[in-house]
Protein backbone atom coordinates (compact mmCIF):
# COMPACT_ATOMS: atom_id res chain seq x y z
CA UNK A 1 0.00 0.00 0.00
CA UNK A 2 1.20 3.40 -0.75
CA UNK A 3 2.48 5.35 2.01
CA UNK A 4 2.04 9.42 2.03
CA UNK A 5 4.25 11.73 3.99
CA UNK A 6 2.24 14.18 4.13
CA UNK A 7 4.06 15.41 7.13
CA UNK A 8 6.92 15.75 5.20
CA UNK A 9 5.38 17.30 2.22
CA UNK A 10 4.41 20.51 4.69
CA UNK A 11 7.86 20.55 5.32
CA UNK A 12 8.57 21.33 2.43
CA UNK A 13 6.12 23.57 1.65
CA UNK A 14 7.26 25.39 4.49
CA UNK A 15 10.46 25.22 3.73
CA UNK A 16 10.33 26.53 -0.26
CA UNK A 17 7.48 29.10 -0.01
CA UNK A 18 6.61 27.23 -3.46
CA UNK A 19 4.59 25.62 -6.37
CA UNK A 20 3.66 22.52 -7.66
CA UNK A 21 6.41 20.62 -10.11
CA UNK A 22 6.05 20.07 -13.67
CA UNK A 23 2.68 22.94 -13.51
CA UNK A 24 3.18 24.69 -16.60
CA UNK A 25 6.49 26.19 -18.13
CA UNK A 26 6.39 29.49 -19.79
CA UNK A 27 8.32 28.13 -22.20
CA UNK A 28 5.95 25.38 -23.57
CA UNK A 29 3.09 28.26 -23.77
CA UNK A 30 2.51 27.15 -27.32
CA UNK A 31 2.42 23.06 -26.64
CA UNK A 32 0.16 23.98 -23.97
CA UNK A 33 -2.10 26.65 -25.24
CA UNK A 34 -1.32 29.23 -22.20
CA UNK A 35 -0.76 32.86 -23.47
CA UNK A 36 2.21 34.77 -21.28
CA UNK A 37 1.07 38.29 -20.18
CA UNK A 38 4.65 40.16 -19.84
CA UNK A 39 4.29 42.43 -16.42
CA UNK A 40 4.81 46.11 -15.94
CA UNK A 41 3.74 48.93 -13.24
CA UNK A 42 0.65 49.80 -15.45
CA UNK A 43 -0.26 46.52 -16.35
CA UNK A 44 -1.08 44.63 -13.01
CA UNK A 45 -4.60 42.99 -13.99
CA UNK A 46 -4.30 39.20 -15.13
CA UNK A 47 -7.60 37.67 -16.09
CA UNK A 48 -9.34 34.72 -17.80
CA UNK A 49 -12.69 33.31 -18.53
CA UNK A 50 -13.65 32.43 -14.52
CA UNK A 51 -11.65 34.73 -12.32
CA UNK A 52 -8.92 37.96 -12.53
CA UNK A 53 -5.62 38.93 -9.92
CA UNK A 54 -4.22 42.14 -9.43
CA UNK A 55 -0.29 41.72 -8.74
CA UNK A 56 0.95 44.69 -6.86
CA UNK A 57 3.30 47.87 -8.59
CA UNK A 58 5.75 47.17 -5.90
CA UNK A 59 6.27 43.42 -7.12
CA UNK A 60 4.92 44.09 -10.39
CA UNK A 61 8.98 44.24 -12.28
CA UNK A 62 9.40 41.64 -10.37
CA UNK A 63 7.10 38.36 -11.86
CA UNK A 64 5.94 36.56 -14.96
CA UNK A 65 2.18 35.72 -14.71
CA UNK A 66 1.01 32.73 -17.52
CA UNK A 67 -2.87 32.39 -17.83
CA UNK A 68 -5.14 29.26 -18.62
CA UNK A 69 -8.84 28.88 -19.37
CA UNK A 70 -8.96 28.02 -15.47
CA UNK A 71 -5.93 28.98 -13.86
CA UNK A 72 -3.32 31.94 -13.61
CA UNK A 73 0.38 30.71 -12.82
CA UNK A 74 2.94 33.35 -10.87
CA UNK A 75 6.79 33.31 -11.62
CA UNK A 76 9.85 34.83 -10.07
CA UNK A 77 10.82 35.93 -13.52
CA UNK A 78 14.42 36.45 -12.23
CA UNK A 79 14.65 32.25 -11.09
CA UNK A 80 12.63 31.74 -14.16
CA UNK A 81 15.47 33.27 -16.49
CA UNK A 82 17.86 31.44 -14.68
CA UNK A 83 16.69 28.27 -16.49
CA UNK A 84 14.87 26.89 -12.65
CA UNK A 85 11.88 26.58 -11.95
CA UNK A 86 10.66 29.73 -10.41
CA UNK A 87 7.26 29.25 -9.58
CA UNK A 88 5.55 30.79 -6.68
CA UNK A 89 2.12 30.29 -6.49
CA UNK A 90 -1.12 29.27 -8.62
CA UNK A 91 -4.84 30.53 -8.63
CA UNK A 92 -6.74 27.79 -10.12
CA UNK A 93 -10.37 27.57 -10.31
CA UNK A 94 -12.22 23.89 -11.00
CA UNK A 95 -15.40 22.34 -10.65
CA UNK A 96 -16.19 21.69 -7.40
CA UNK A 97 -17.03 17.95 -8.10
CA UNK A 98 -13.91 17.56 -10.43
CA UNK A 99 -12.22 14.76 -8.69
CA UNK A 100 -9.35 16.61 -8.35
CA UNK A 101 -8.72 17.05 -4.89
CA UNK A 102 -5.25 16.09 -3.67
CA UNK A 103 -1.79 17.05 -3.95
CA UNK A 104 -0.28 20.63 -3.34
CA UNK A 105 -3.43 22.37 -3.28
CA UNK A 106 -5.34 24.61 -0.67
CA UNK A 107 -8.92 25.60 -0.89
CA UNK A 108 -9.52 29.86 -0.18
CA UNK A 109 -12.91 29.71 -1.53
CA UNK A 110 -15.31 29.48 -4.13
CA UNK A 111 -16.71 30.85 -7.51
CA UNK A 112 -20.61 31.24 -8.25
CA UNK A 113 -23.03 32.81 -10.56
CA UNK A 114 -26.78 33.15 -10.76
CA UNK A 115 -27.31 29.58 -12.43
CA UNK A 116 -26.02 27.86 -9.23
CA UNK A 117 -22.51 26.70 -11.14
CA UNK A 118 -19.85 26.62 -8.30
CA UNK A 119 -16.40 26.11 -8.88
CA UNK A 120 -13.67 25.75 -5.87
CA UNK A 121 -10.75 28.06 -6.07
CA UNK A 122 -7.59 26.71 -4.78
CA UNK A 123 -4.26 27.85 -3.97
CA UNK A 124 -1.33 26.01 -5.47
CA UNK A 125 2.49 25.52 -4.66
CA UNK A 126 5.33 23.51 -6.25
CA UNK A 127 6.95 20.60 -4.21
CA UNK A 128 10.17 21.33 -5.35
CA UNK A 129 12.30 24.34 -4.76
CA UNK A 130 12.06 26.87 -7.43
CA UNK A 131 14.99 28.95 -7.36
CA UNK A 132 18.48 28.17 -7.18
CA UNK A 133 19.20 25.49 -5.30
CA UNK A 134 22.70 26.68 -4.43
CA UNK A 135 21.81 29.31 -2.51
CA UNK A 136 21.13 28.90 1.26
CA UNK A 137 17.85 31.47 1.64
CA UNK A 138 14.84 31.89 -1.02
CA UNK A 139 16.19 34.90 -3.05
CA UNK A 140 14.82 38.60 -2.28
CA UNK A 141 12.72 39.14 -5.11
CA UNK A 142 11.10 35.45 -4.42
CA UNK A 143 10.54 36.10 -1.31
CA UNK A 144 8.90 39.63 -1.58
CA UNK A 145 6.28 37.26 -4.06
CA UNK A 146 6.12 34.80 -1.69
CA UNK A 147 4.90 37.31 1.18
CA UNK A 148 2.58 38.84 -1.51
CA UNK A 149 0.64 35.58 -2.06
CA UNK A 150 -1.72 35.73 0.31
CA UNK A 151 -2.88 39.80 -0.55
CA UNK A 152 -3.25 38.77 -3.75
CA UNK A 153 -5.19 36.07 -3.48
CA UNK A 154 -7.61 37.33 -1.21
CA UNK A 155 -8.06 40.00 -3.63
CA UNK A 156 -9.24 37.36 -6.59
CA UNK A 157 -12.67 38.88 -7.74
CA UNK A 158 -14.70 36.54 -10.37
CA UNK A 159 -14.79 37.21 -14.14
CA UNK A 160 -18.49 36.77 -16.73
CA UNK A 161 -21.02 36.90 -13.70
CA UNK A 162 -18.99 35.16 -11.34
CA UNK A 163 -18.88 36.20 -8.01
CA UNK A 164 -15.64 35.14 -5.49
CA UNK A 165 -16.29 34.53 -2.21
CA UNK A 166 -13.15 33.80 0.17
CA UNK A 167 -13.87 31.24 2.70
CA UNK A 168 -16.36 29.97 1.32
CA UNK A 169 -16.80 25.77 1.49
CA UNK A 170 -13.82 25.54 3.59
CA UNK A 171 -15.17 26.16 6.85
CA UNK A 172 -16.99 23.20 9.16
CA UNK A 173 -19.73 25.08 10.26
CA UNK A 174 -21.08 25.95 6.88
CA UNK A 175 -20.63 22.36 5.93
CA UNK A 176 -21.91 19.79 8.43
CA UNK A 177 -24.88 21.06 9.73
CA UNK A 178 -27.11 18.23 8.22
CA UNK A 179 -24.73 15.78 9.47
CA UNK A 180 -25.40 17.22 12.58
CA UNK A 181 -28.73 16.99 12.70
CA UNK A 182 -28.95 13.06 11.84
CA UNK A 183 -27.60 13.12 15.36
CA UNK A 184 -30.42 14.90 16.47
CA UNK A 185 -32.82 12.89 14.55
CA UNK A 186 -31.28 9.72 15.64
CA UNK A 187 -31.94 11.01 19.47
CA UNK A 188 -35.86 12.21 18.50
CA UNK A 189 -36.64 8.82 17.08
CA UNK A 190 -34.92 6.68 19.56
CA UNK A 191 -32.63 4.50 17.27
CA UNK A 192 -31.24 1.66 18.02
CA UNK A 193 -27.48 0.35 18.15
CA UNK A 194 -28.18 -1.03 14.69
CA UNK A 195 -29.46 1.62 13.00
CA UNK A 196 -26.50 4.03 14.11
CA UNK A 197 -24.59 1.23 12.31
CA UNK A 198 -26.51 0.82 9.57
CA UNK A 199 -26.62 4.89 8.83
CA UNK A 200 -22.75 5.15 9.03
CA UNK A 201 -22.80 6.72 12.62
CA UNK A 202 -21.27 4.85 15.84
CA UNK A 203 -23.66 2.92 18.16
CA UNK A 204 -21.09 4.42 20.73
CA UNK A 205 -23.90 7.04 20.72
CA UNK A 206 -26.66 5.02 21.19
CA UNK A 207 -27.21 5.72 25.05
CA UNK A 208 -25.29 8.99 25.00
CA UNK A 209 -27.99 11.79 25.24
CA UNK A 210 -28.09 14.58 23.34
CA UNK A 211 -25.85 17.20 25.73
CA UNK A 212 -23.24 14.17 26.17
CA UNK A 213 -22.42 14.40 22.40
CA UNK A 214 -19.45 16.59 21.21
CA UNK A 215 -18.46 17.81 17.55
CA UNK A 216 -15.30 19.83 16.14
CA UNK A 217 -14.27 21.15 13.06
CA UNK A 218 -10.30 20.91 11.87
CA UNK A 219 -8.43 20.59 8.92
CA UNK A 220 -7.01 16.69 9.61
CA UNK A 221 -5.79 16.25 5.53
CA UNK A 222 -4.22 20.08 5.02
CA UNK A 223 -6.50 20.61 1.81
CA UNK A 224 -7.79 24.20 3.69
CA UNK A 225 -11.15 22.52 4.01
CA UNK A 226 -12.59 21.17 7.54
CA UNK A 227 -13.25 17.84 8.47
CA UNK A 228 -16.24 17.21 11.33
CA UNK A 229 -15.07 15.19 14.41
CA UNK A 230 -17.84 13.80 16.72
CA UNK A 231 -17.04 12.21 19.86
CA UNK A 232 -18.02 12.48 22.99
CA UNK A 233 -16.76 14.56 26.19
CA UNK A 234 -13.84 13.04 28.39
CA UNK A 235 -10.76 13.73 30.90
CA UNK A 236 -7.38 13.40 30.32
CA UNK A 237 -6.37 10.64 27.90
CA UNK A 238 -10.10 10.62 26.78
CA UNK A 239 -10.70 14.47 25.97
CA UNK A 240 -10.83 14.58 22.32
CA UNK A 241 -11.27 11.09 21.27
CA UNK A 242 -13.43 10.81 18.09
CA UNK A 243 -16.12 8.22 17.41
CA UNK A 244 -17.05 9.52 13.53
CA UNK A 245 -15.36 11.60 11.19
CA UNK A 246 -16.55 13.18 8.21
CA UNK A 247 -14.88 14.83 4.94
CA UNK A 248 -16.07 17.08 2.04
CA UNK A 249 -15.58 14.90 -1.66
CA UNK A 250 -16.66 16.72 -4.57
CA UNK A 251 -18.64 19.57 -2.59
CA UNK A 252 -21.04 17.08 -0.52
CA UNK A 253 -20.27 15.40 3.23
CA UNK A 254 -19.20 12.09 3.35
CA UNK A 255 -18.83 9.53 6.38
CA UNK A 256 -15.16 8.71 6.88
CA UNK A 257 -15.35 6.40 9.35
CA UNK A 258 -16.45 5.06 12.88
CA UNK A 259 -15.29 3.83 16.53
CA UNK A 260 -15.74 3.04 19.57
CA UNK A 261 -14.93 3.27 23.25
CA UNK A 262 -12.40 -0.13 22.11
CA UNK A 263 -11.86 1.29 18.97
CA UNK A 264 -11.58 5.08 18.90
CA UNK A 265 -9.60 8.11 17.03
CA UNK A 266 -7.67 10.65 18.19
CA UNK A 267 -6.47 13.45 15.22
CA UNK A 268 -2.94 14.38 15.68
CA UNK A 269 -1.29 17.84 15.22
CA UNK A 270 0.58 16.84 12.20
CA UNK A 271 -2.03 15.97 9.98
CA UNK A 272 -2.43 12.28 10.72
CA UNK A 273 -5.56 10.24 12.06
CA UNK A 274 -4.05 7.86 15.28
CA UNK A 275 -6.65 4.29 16.16
CA UNK A 276 -5.91 3.31 19.40
CA UNK A 277 -7.53 -0.09 19.89
CA UNK A 278 -7.59 -2.98 22.15
CA UNK A 279 -8.44 -6.68 21.58
CA UNK A 280 -8.16 -7.69 25.14
CA UNK A 281 -5.49 -7.64 28.25
CA UNK A 282 -2.89 -8.94 26.69
CA UNK A 283 -3.26 -7.31 23.27
CA UNK A 284 -3.72 -3.85 22.28
CA UNK A 285 -1.98 -1.13 19.82
CA UNK A 286 -2.40 1.96 17.96
CA UNK A 287 -2.40 2.84 14.00
CA UNK A 288 -1.60 6.09 12.19
CA UNK A 289 -3.29 7.37 8.53
CA UNK A 290 -3.42 10.14 6.49
CA UNK A 291 -6.71 10.87 5.10
CA UNK A 292 -6.67 11.62 1.33
CA UNK A 293 -7.86 15.09 0.07
CA UNK A 294 -11.57 15.29 -1.60
CA UNK A 295 -11.53 11.00 -0.33
CA UNK A 296 -12.57 8.92 2.07
CA UNK A 297 -9.60 6.90 1.66
CA UNK A 298 -7.16 6.29 4.77
CA UNK A 299 -3.59 5.42 3.92
CA UNK A 300 -1.77 3.16 6.66
CA UNK A 301 1.36 4.89 7.24
CA UNK A 302 2.75 3.07 10.67
CA UNK A 303 1.77 1.33 13.86
CA UNK A 304 2.67 -0.44 17.21
CA UNK A 305 1.33 -3.19 19.23
CA UNK A 306 1.32 -4.61 22.76
CA UNK A 307 0.54 -9.01 21.79
CA UNK A 308 1.07 -10.68 24.97
CA UNK A 309 -0.45 -13.89 23.03
CA UNK A 310 2.20 -13.53 20.21
CA UNK A 311 5.21 -13.28 22.53
CA UNK A 312 4.76 -12.95 26.36
CA UNK A 313 8.35 -12.46 26.59
CA UNK A 314 9.13 -9.86 24.08
CA UNK A 315 5.13 -8.38 23.08
CA UNK A 316 6.38 -5.07 21.57
CA UNK A 317 5.63 -4.77 17.49
CA UNK A 318 5.91 -2.37 14.84
CA UNK A 319 4.17 -2.65 11.18
CA UNK A 320 4.35 -0.65 8.16
CA UNK A 321 1.17 -1.90 6.50
CA UNK A 322 -1.35 -3.21 9.84
CA UNK A 323 -0.82 -6.73 8.82
CA UNK A 324 2.62 -7.91 8.88
CA UNK A 325 4.49 -7.14 12.41
CA UNK A 326 8.09 -7.09 13.63
CA UNK A 327 9.29 -6.81 16.87
CA UNK A 328 10.91 -4.11 18.14
CA UNK A 329 12.50 -3.05 22.25
CA UNK A 330 10.10 -2.26 24.78
CA UNK A 331 11.86 1.70 24.70
CA UNK A 332 11.60 1.71 21.21
CA UNK A 333 7.86 1.23 21.36
CA UNK A 334 7.11 3.36 24.38
CA UNK A 335 9.19 6.32 22.92
CA UNK A 336 6.41 5.90 19.79
CA UNK A 337 3.64 5.49 22.38
CA UNK A 338 4.08 8.76 23.30
CA UNK A 339 2.71 9.75 19.96
CA UNK A 340 -0.56 10.70 22.25
CA UNK A 341 1.49 13.95 23.39
CA UNK A 342 0.57 15.16 20.36
CA UNK A 343 -2.89 14.39 19.66
CA UNK A 344 -5.75 17.41 19.52
CA UNK A 345 -7.38 17.29 22.40
CA UNK A 346 -10.83 19.46 21.18
CA UNK A 347 -12.64 21.51 23.30
CA UNK A 348 -15.66 20.11 22.00
CA UNK A 349 -19.12 22.29 21.13
CA UNK A 350 -22.49 20.41 22.71
CA UNK A 351 -24.68 19.63 19.85
CA UNK A 352 -27.56 20.30 22.33
CA UNK A 353 -26.60 23.61 22.31
CA UNK A 354 -26.43 23.87 18.01
CA UNK A 355 -29.84 25.03 17.28
CA UNK A 356 -29.42 24.94 13.73
CA UNK A 357 -29.05 21.26 14.00
CA UNK A 358 -31.97 21.30 16.13
CA UNK A 359 -34.25 23.07 14.06
CA UNK A 360 -32.92 21.06 10.66
CA UNK A 361 -33.55 17.76 12.17
CA UNK A 362 -37.95 19.31 12.60
CA UNK A 363 -37.30 18.89 9.00
CA UNK A 364 -38.91 15.77 8.11
CA UNK A 365 -37.40 14.50 5.10
CA UNK A 366 -34.27 16.17 5.42
CA UNK A 367 -32.23 15.26 8.61
CA UNK A 368 -33.36 11.84 8.27
CA UNK A 369 -31.54 10.74 4.70
CA UNK A 370 -28.82 9.50 4.07
CA UNK A 371 -25.69 10.86 3.15
CA UNK A 372 -25.21 9.50 -0.01
CA UNK A 373 -26.49 11.93 -2.86
CA UNK A 374 -27.04 8.27 -5.00
CA UNK A 375 -30.33 6.48 -4.65
CA UNK A 376 -29.90 2.58 -3.19
CA UNK A 377 -29.61 0.23 -5.95
CA UNK A 378 -33.35 -1.35 -7.22
CA UNK A 379 -32.66 -3.79 -9.68
CA UNK A 380 -34.05 -2.50 -13.00
CA UNK A 381 -34.76 -5.98 -15.36
CA UNK A 382 -37.67 -7.91 -15.85
CA UNK A 383 -37.75 -11.72 -13.66
CA UNK A 384 -39.62 -10.60 -10.17
CA UNK A 385 -37.52 -12.96 -8.58
CA UNK A 386 -34.16 -11.57 -9.12
CA UNK A 387 -35.07 -8.17 -7.90
CA UNK A 388 -35.32 -10.36 -4.02
CA UNK A 389 -31.96 -10.86 -5.07
CA UNK A 390 -30.30 -8.16 -5.49
CA UNK A 391 -32.17 -6.78 -3.06
CA UNK A 392 -31.24 -9.70 -0.20
CA UNK A 393 -27.32 -9.09 -1.28
CA UNK A 394 -26.96 -5.64 -0.31
CA UNK A 395 -29.41 -6.10 2.81
CA UNK A 396 -27.58 -9.20 4.32
CA UNK A 397 -23.88 -8.19 3.12
CA UNK A 398 -23.76 -4.37 3.21
CA UNK A 399 -23.06 -4.39 6.83
CA UNK A 400 -20.15 -5.50 6.66
CA UNK A 401 -18.34 -2.89 5.45
CA UNK A 402 -18.02 0.99 5.87
CA UNK A 403 -20.98 2.85 4.35
CA UNK A 404 -20.54 3.86 0.81
CA UNK A 405 -22.37 6.22 -1.38
CA UNK A 406 -23.96 2.88 -2.99
CA UNK A 407 -24.18 -0.64 -2.72
CA UNK A 408 -24.54 -2.65 -6.33
CA UNK A 409 -24.81 -6.02 -6.58
CA UNK A 410 -23.07 -8.53 -9.41
CA UNK A 411 -24.53 -11.90 -9.56
CA UNK A 412 -21.98 -14.49 -11.13
CA UNK A 413 -25.11 -17.12 -11.94
CA UNK A 414 -23.77 -20.62 -12.18
CA UNK A 415 -27.35 -22.57 -12.32
CA UNK A 416 -31.24 -21.84 -11.34
CA UNK A 417 -32.67 -24.94 -10.63
CA UNK A 418 -37.05 -24.35 -10.59
CA UNK A 419 -38.10 -26.86 -8.10
CA UNK A 420 -41.30 -28.89 -8.28
CA UNK A 421 -43.54 -26.37 -6.29
CA UNK A 422 -42.51 -23.32 -8.27
CA UNK A 423 -39.62 -22.55 -5.68
CA UNK A 424 -36.34 -21.98 -7.16
CA UNK A 425 -32.42 -22.42 -5.95
CA UNK A 426 -30.23 -20.10 -7.50
CA UNK A 427 -26.78 -21.47 -7.33
CA UNK A 428 -23.91 -18.70 -7.77
CA UNK A 429 -20.89 -16.40 -6.62
CA UNK A 430 -22.84 -13.63 -5.42
CA UNK A 431 -20.81 -10.38 -5.71
CA UNK A 432 -21.02 -7.36 -3.85
CA UNK A 433 -19.45 -4.18 -4.71
CA UNK A 434 -19.17 -0.68 -2.43
CA UNK A 435 -18.61 2.56 -4.53
CA UNK A 436 -18.08 6.59 -3.10
CA UNK A 437 -18.84 8.95 -5.98
CA UNK A 438 -15.96 10.93 -7.38
CA UNK A 439 -16.82 13.30 -10.26
CA UNK A 440 -18.44 10.96 -12.74
CA UNK A 441 -16.63 8.37 -11.49
CA UNK A 442 -17.71 5.50 -9.14
CA UNK A 443 -14.28 4.10 -7.17
CA UNK A 444 -15.01 0.89 -5.54
CA UNK A 445 -14.41 0.86 -1.58
CA UNK A 446 -14.56 -2.14 -0.83
CA UNK A 447 -16.81 -5.27 -1.56
CA UNK A 448 -16.62 -9.39 -1.42
CA UNK A 449 -17.52 -13.01 -3.21
CA UNK A 450 -20.44 -14.73 -1.39
CA UNK A 451 -20.63 -18.37 -3.30
CA UNK A 452 -23.66 -20.60 -2.28
CA UNK A 453 -27.31 -21.06 -3.27
CA UNK A 454 -30.21 -19.19 -2.57
CA UNK A 455 -33.31 -20.58 -1.17
CA UNK A 456 -36.40 -18.40 -2.98
CA UNK A 457 -39.61 -19.41 -2.15
CA UNK A 458 -42.97 -17.61 -3.81
CA UNK A 459 -45.58 -16.75 -1.50
CA UNK A 460 -48.66 -14.07 -1.69
CA UNK A 461 -46.51 -11.39 -1.48
CA UNK A 462 -44.05 -12.19 -4.29
CA UNK A 463 -40.58 -14.28 -3.94
CA UNK A 464 -38.55 -14.29 -0.48
CA UNK A 465 -35.19 -15.50 -0.04
CA UNK A 466 -36.27 -17.86 2.72
CA UNK A 467 -32.29 -19.62 2.84
CA UNK A 468 -28.80 -19.13 1.92
CA UNK A 469 -26.61 -21.48 1.63
CA UNK A 470 -22.71 -20.01 2.24
CA UNK A 471 -19.69 -21.65 1.50
CA UNK A 472 -17.05 -21.48 3.94
CA UNK A 473 -13.77 -19.89 4.37
CA UNK A 474 -9.65 -21.12 4.09
CA UNK A 475 -9.91 -25.00 4.40
CA UNK A 476 -13.34 -25.59 4.68
CA UNK A 477 -13.56 -23.83 1.25
CA UNK A 478 -13.84 -26.36 -1.48
CA UNK A 479 -15.73 -29.00 0.94
CA UNK A 480 -18.03 -27.05 1.50
CA UNK A 481 -18.42 -25.67 -1.80
CA UNK A 482 -18.35 -29.03 -3.53
CA UNK A 483 -21.28 -30.39 -0.48
CA UNK A 484 -23.87 -27.31 -1.64
CA UNK A 485 -22.97 -27.04 -5.60
CA UNK A 486 -22.84 -30.82 -5.96
CA UNK A 487 -22.81 -31.52 -9.59
CA UNK A 488 -22.34 -27.57 -10.34
CA UNK A 489 -19.16 -27.39 -8.80
CA UNK A 490 -16.70 -27.29 -12.13
CA UNK A 491 -19.53 -24.78 -13.73
CA UNK A 492 -18.68 -22.52 -10.36
CA UNK A 493 -14.85 -22.87 -10.49
CA UNK A 494 -15.55 -22.18 -14.70
CA UNK A 495 -17.40 -19.22 -13.44
CA UNK A 496 -15.43 -18.16 -10.89
CA UNK A 497 -12.16 -17.96 -13.67
CA UNK A 498 -14.40 -16.22 -16.91
CA UNK A 499 -12.69 -12.80 -15.30
CA UNK A 500 -13.46 -11.29 -18.53
CA UNK A 501 -17.49 -12.11 -18.28
CA UNK A 502 -17.80 -11.06 -14.60
CA UNK A 503 -16.18 -7.75 -15.41
CA UNK A 504 -18.50 -6.84 -18.54
CA UNK A 505 -21.54 -7.99 -16.50
CA UNK A 506 -20.46 -5.85 -13.48
CA UNK A 507 -20.43 -2.87 -16.00
CA UNK A 508 -23.42 -3.52 -17.54
CA UNK A 509 -25.49 -3.75 -14.63
CA UNK A 510 -23.55 -0.21 -13.32
CA UNK A 511 -24.72 1.16 -16.45
CA UNK A 512 -28.20 -0.04 -16.27
CA UNK A 513 -28.25 1.62 -12.37
CA UNK A 514 -27.02 4.73 -13.93
CA UNK A 515 -29.28 4.53 -16.46
CA UNK A 516 -32.25 3.84 -14.38
CA UNK A 517 -31.85 6.76 -12.02
CA UNK A 518 -30.52 9.02 -15.09
CA UNK A 519 -27.42 9.93 -13.34
CA UNK A 520 -24.24 11.53 -14.77
CA UNK A 521 -21.67 8.59 -13.86
CA UNK A 522 -18.99 7.62 -16.90
CA UNK A 523 -16.91 4.98 -15.64
CA UNK A 524 -15.72 2.77 -12.29
CA UNK A 525 -12.58 2.20 -10.94
CA UNK A 526 -11.00 -0.04 -8.59
CA UNK A 527 -8.40 0.99 -6.27
CA UNK A 528 -5.03 0.65 -8.64
CA UNK A 529 -6.80 -0.06 -11.52
CA UNK A 530 -7.74 2.59 -14.17
CA UNK A 531 -11.50 3.50 -15.04
CA UNK A 532 -13.47 1.41 -16.83
CA UNK A 533 -16.04 3.57 -19.12
CA UNK A 534 -19.24 2.30 -18.54
CA UNK A 535 -21.45 0.47 -21.42
CA UNK A 536 -24.70 1.89 -22.73
CA UNK A 537 -27.78 1.18 -21.08
CA UNK A 538 -29.33 -2.55 -21.79
CA UNK A 539 -32.09 -3.00 -19.72
CA UNK A 540 -34.11 -4.91 -22.18
CA UNK A 541 -32.21 -7.80 -23.36
CA UNK A 542 -28.72 -8.26 -20.46
CA UNK A 543 -31.16 -9.69 -17.94
CA UNK A 544 -32.39 -12.91 -19.54
CA UNK A 545 -29.08 -13.61 -20.18
CA UNK A 546 -28.93 -14.42 -15.86
CA UNK A 547 -31.88 -16.84 -16.07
Amino acid sequence: MKRLLYLALASILIMTGCGRENETDPGDSKEQAVYEQETSKTETEYSNDLIKIQIPDDIADLVKVDVEDDKISVYDKESLDSGFGGLVFIVWARPIDSGMGGGPYIKIGELSNENADIYEVVKGYATEIQWDYNLADMPENFKKIYDSADDIISAVAGNNGYTFILGAGTKGEDLYNNVLSRYVTAKNKDWDAARYEAEGMSSEFYNNPLDAIGYAYYDINLDGIDELFVGEFGEDDLKGVVYDIYTMVGGKPVHVISGSARNRFYAHSDGLIVNEWSGGAALSGFDVYNLEADSTELTYQWGYKYDGYENEEKPWFKSFDGNEYESVEEEDAKEAYKIGDKYVRFDYKRLSDNTDAIEAAEYEGVADQPLSALPRYEYPGPEQFYSEVYRYIIDEFAGNYEPADVSIPSPVIVKEDELDNGDIDLYGDFWLYNYNLNGDTLECVSGGSYPGCMHIIKGERGYEVKSFDLVGDGSDYEPSAKKIFKTYYNDLIKAQADEETKQKDRAQIIANYVAANSLDIRQYKDYGWDPVLLPDENIDSFYSVLD
